[in-house]
């Protein structure tokens, strides 16, 4: 599971590189418009997660401020690492012995 949320952050990062590319170098022709779309719709979703994340499991998940802009970034695949680091995180707030 680390590798599949190793590799969806860095399929997210290449997406975001090129969505950010475009607006320092604008892409030819339409590609310039669809980009400008694209960012737009993700980012739209990508907040529209964050918030029913934070709504639904807010009491029930052990946030850091990090977190947040995780899902924001990276969308379920933030998710998936947040909820992978959910046992050590309770080990480390609430230690045995």
């Amino acid at each position: 599971m680390s590798y599949a949320v190793f590799f969806g952050r860095l399929i997210f990062a290449l997406v975001w590189g090129a969505m950010l590319a475009n607006f320092i170098w604008p892409f030819p022709g339409k590609a310039y418009a669809v980009f400008i779309i694209l960012f737009a719709v993700l980012l739209s979703l990508h907040a529209l997660q964050t918030l029913l994340f934070i709504g639904v499991y807010k009491q029930h998940v052990e946030w850091r401020r990090s977190d947040y802009l995780q899902i924001l970034l990276f969308g379920v695949i933030g998710w998936l690492a947040i909820m992978q680091a959910q046992p050590s995180r309770r080990e480390a707030t609430n230690p045995e012995g």
